[in-house]
Parts: C-alpha cells; sequence; structure tokens
C-alpha cells in the first residue's frame, strides 16, 4: 500500500444535504474558508483530502460521498458539472431553484427509464433508473422521506430481476424499513450464509449503501441495509438509545434459517459507525464491529464540540431537533456530550471489552477529534485501526480497497473460509 499508513485511527460523519446561515455565536456560527476545487470533475480526480472546502459553489458537506454516488449512476463528474453550473450562487436543496435544477435531469432520465422497460430493454431501463435516482436524491432534505429517490433506485433493480427485499422493522412504537440481499451464488446448498449489517452516515439513505453490500455479498455474506434514525424509512428518533434498533435487526436474523446467527457483524459508515458500534457492543448476538469514519468518545466531548467546523455543526444541531440559526454552540455541546462511548458503557463487561472492532479512516480526516485513539484505549476495547495517509473523512478515495481489508478481517474474526 503505496503512499498508505496503517496507525490508530478514527473518523465521523456523512453527508448532510444542508446549508445554514447563522447568527454570531450559534451553533452554525460562521464557515471557516478552506480549498475549494473549481469543479465536481477536479474534486473527484484529486479526492477530498486535496479539496477541504468541497466544490465551488456548494455547500461542505456535499463532499462527502458524491463522487461515489456519480460513479454509481453511470453520471460523468463533467456531466454533473454542467448541470449544476446552473445553480444560483450559495443555493441550498429547501430553496426552489436548487429543486428545479436537479429536478429537470431526473424527469429526463425517469423517462427514457419508462421507454426503455416498455420495449423490454432492462439493461438499459435499469441505468436510466439510476441516473433519475441520483438527481432525485440532489433534492431531498434531511429528516423527510426520499420517495422518489427510494422508488427510482428500487425500481433499478426490479427490472433486471434483482429486486431489493423490503423489510420492516419495529422497534417500540417506531418502524425502519431495510433492505435484505444475499448472494446469488454459495459455496454449497445447505450452507447458512454469514450476516453483515450495514448503517450509513447521518442523512444517508439505504440506497447509498448498495455499493457496499455489492461488495460484501460477493465476498460470501448476507448483508441488511438500515438507516440512521431521522433518515429515510427510519422513524426512529438520532439518540443513543435508539441503538437498540440493532437488537431487533438481530431478533429477525435469528428467525432466517438460510442465515448463519452465529456469524453476524454490523458495518457503520461515518455517524452510522457510533450507532453500530454502541448497539454492536450492547448486544453479544453481533460478534464484530466495522467503524468507517464514525465518532465514539472524544468526538462528542465539550472540547472538540467547541471547535468542530461549523457546517458540520449545523447539521448536528438538525438532528438534535435544535434550530442552527438561534441555538447556542455550547447548548448544542452539552447535549451530544451523553452520546459518548464513555457515558453509554460505564462499565463495559468483559464480551464488549474483548469483542473485536475495526476503525478505517483517512489521516487527512476533518470532522472528529483526532484523540478518538486515546480515548478507545482508555476505555480498554479491542481495536484494530486502518487509516490512510493520503485521504480524509471515511477514506472514500480508498474505498475499494478498504473494502478488501474490511472483509479479510471479518472473515478471520468470524472464522469463515475465504
Amino acid at each position: 500500500m503505496t503512499n498508505k499508513l496503517i496507525l490508530k485511527f478514527l473518523t465521523a460523519f456523512g453527508a448532510v444535504l444542508l446549508v445554514a446561515a447563522a447568527p454570531h455565536e450559534s451553533a452554525a456560527q460562521g464557515i471557516p474558508s478552506a480549498r475549494a476545487a473549481d469543479s465536481m470533475a477536479e474534486f473527484c480526480r484529486k479526492g477530498q483530502a486535496e479539496y477541504p472546502g468541497g466544490v465551488a459553489r456548494m455547500h461542505p458537506s456535499f463532499k462527502f460521498n458524491i463522487c461515489w454516488w456519480l460513479e454509481d449512476a453511470g453520471i460523468d463528474a463533467s456531466t454533473f458539472d454542467d448541470v449544476a453550473g446552473t445553480l444560483p450562487e450559495h443555493a441550498g436543496p429547501s430553496q426552489a431553484a436548487w429543486q428545479a435544477t436537479f429536478s429537470k435531469p431526473a424527469q429526463l432520465h425517469l423517462e427514457r427509464a419508462r421507454v426503455a422497460e416498455e420495449r423490454g430493454d432492462s439493461t438499459t431501463a435499469s441505468a436510466e433508473y439510476k441516473k433519475a435516482a441520483f438527481y432525485l436524491r440532489m433534492n431531498r432534505l434531511p429528516k423527510r422521506v426520499p420517495t422518489a429517490d427510494l422508488q427510482a433506485t428500487e425500481r433499478a433493480y426490479a427490472v433486471q430481476g434483482k429486486p431489493l427485499q423490503r423489510i420492516t422493522f419495529k422497534t417500540g412504537e417506531k418502524e425502519f424499513i431495510g433492505y435484505s440481499r444475499a448472494p446469488s451464488v454459495r459455496r454449497g446448498s445447505n450452507e447458512k450464509l454469514p450476516v453483515l449489517v450495514i448503517l450509513g452516515g447521518l442523512d444517508n439513505l439505504k440506497t447509498e449503501m448498495i455499493r457496499h453490500s455489492d461488495y460484501f455479498m460477493s465476498r460470501g455474506f448476507a448483508t441488511l441495509i438500515v438507516e440512521n434514525p431521522d433518515t429515510g424509512e427510519n422513524q426512529l428518533g438520532f439518540r443513543p438509545e435508539s441503538s437498540a434498533m440493532l437488537d431487533t435487526v438481530a431478533d429477525y436474523i435469528k428467525t432466517r434459517s438460510d442465515l448463519d446467527a452465529s456469524r453476524v457483524a454490523v458495518y457503520g459508515w461515518s455517524m452510522g459507525g457510533y450507532l453500530g458500534t454502541l448497539g454492536g457492543l450492547k448486544n453479544d448476538f453481533y460478534k464484530a464491529i466495522v467503524n468507517i469514519g464514525g465518532p465514539s468518545d472524544s468526538s462528542f466531548g465539550q472540547a472538540h464540540c467547541k471547535t468542530a467546523p461549523a457546517w458540520i455543526v449545523a447539521p448536528y444541531t438538525v438532528f438534535a431537533n435544535m434550530n442552527p440559526q438561534t441555538t447556542p454552540r455550547q447548548a448544542m455541546c452539552e447535549y451530544y456530550e451523553a452520546f459518548q462511548l464513555s457515558h453509554q458503557l460505564k462499565m463495559p463487561t468483559a464480551v464488549q471489552l474483548h469483542k473485536p472492532i475495526l476503525m478505517v479512516n483517512g489521516a487527512r480526516e476533518d470532522l472528529i477529534s483526532r484523540d478518538e485513539p486515546a480515548s478507545l484505549a482508555a476505555l480498554g476495547f479491542n481495536v484494530t485501526q486502518l487509516v490512510f495517509g493520503d485521504d480524509g473523512h471515511t477514506a472514500e478515495s480508498n474505498m475499494r480497497e478498504h473494502f478488501e481489508f474490511t472483509a479479510n478481517w471479518l472473515m478471520r474474526r468470524l472464522k469463515l473460509e475465504n
């Protein structure tokens, strides 16, 4: 691995499509200056670590995930630049001009998909539905169900005879819906499949985590993709106790005769890494935890919270049901202090301390506290950490490499044959 480091490190959070202009001393106070790429094509070619400010004319939170959204949709970054170039400066998803800009190509691709489907061309129809879903996704708002995006994505897989199986889970009075998927080819007809439960980042839809599911299915895992609380079709509120959703998922897995309930791990991307780590530690059913760029302890501490970039503090505030324009940052920091693992697991059990946790990130992380390694060591958890020295949050530019590392790590921890 040239120019890459295996170190002890950690990260934080997924993309929130939000622009917050806020008064002095609010939770969303100011946006620090940082170098921005002139185009999405340039940004995707060089990576987020090269341009911490993201892409010119777009809010910095858009820098996360969008390059692989484009890749998965089969849309060239320069094509996106042509569309986004018509946006008014500093526009955001809540504005009519933004919605209209991305609705136009979405409708065009939906129409092409329908025509292709009518003539029986499932390959073209699927590709067009995926393109439509990308542009529809650009128009979604935090804490809203993105019905159009979900429908287009699900249709893209259904027309190819590979439907995304929707599973409805219930925790207390709240429901959340996930996708159950399994490899099409198995090593033995009677063999039960190991399972990987996949969570996206804060405001990452389950449709965005399909590429993760695809890779791990290629390595023999059945996957269950679920969304974070307050995201997509998850009705739970975003707070630590919502990690109980993983108990509900565990109960479901136990009912499946084709799944190996003794070999189940949880994989959390960005903020999903936090909830996956907390829920995976609380329930002994899960045998291993993968945390890709998720906060754990010091990232929720006062010291980090007071200095974190405002553009990330604003979404945190929204998911705490606070107004980022009027909420004092200190109030938001005090709210999130209770999320720390040291608060949630005051007396870890021997099983919790022994459970293997893999944490992956880029050395040029710009969201979470860099004191996380010391925090985790102080708590006594069994952590393996992989860091890419030339990358940023969640090491997205090296995604394929850390997929492979993660799959191999999981196979060893779950005692699976490669």
